[in-house]
């Protein structure tokens, strides 16, 4: 092969690596790319995170607003600090009444490297791309900024 034709192929699969994918706790595997053309909060929660058991009904409340009602708020993802099993997730879904996805791992290039500090909460814009994000518990005055800033 010549030296031109090895660069031109070379250059494009630049970019041509796997998906960012998530995998929810019931097993069932999305991409980023499912969310395009829609805002995205994804949350960073784990049991033994008092501020992130308490910000949920916060979470809940948007994505009710938004996934049960058709609005055109952001879609919302709490993705597992912990690796956990499914049946875990489960019940913790169950036991803190999370009416949106939980995440139980997430792969591939995601716009944000996984937190040091929980919870966090990560803004994606309808592109992909990550706009914003809060470390600490989220108030309702956080949401209202990102509701008039993003997507109201």
């Amino acid at each position: 092969m010549s030296c031109l034709t090895t660069t031109l192929l070379a250059t494009s699969l630049v970019g041509c690596g796997d998906a960012a994918t998530l995998t929810l706790s019931n097993g069932e595997r999305r991409e980023l790319n499912d969310y395009r053309g829609r805002w995205l909060v994804v949350n960073y929660f784990a049991e033994w995170c008092a501020p992130c058991l308490r910000e949920m009904p916060l979470l809940n409340e948007l994505n009710e607003r938004n996934e049960l009602s058709d609005a055109e708020g952001p879609a919302v993802l709490a993705v597992s600090f912990d690796a956990l099993p499914p049946a875990e997730l489960d019940r913790l879904k169950t036991d803190y009444r999370m009416t949106m996805p939980v995440v139980a791992s997430l792969a591939g290039p995601w716009p944000f490297e996984t937190p040091r500090a929980l919870p966090t909460t990560l803004v994606i814009n309808p592109r992909g791309k990550l706009v914003d994000s809060h470390q600490g518990e989220l108030k309702a005055e956080d949401l209202a900024r990102w509701q008039a800033q993003y997507w109201d």
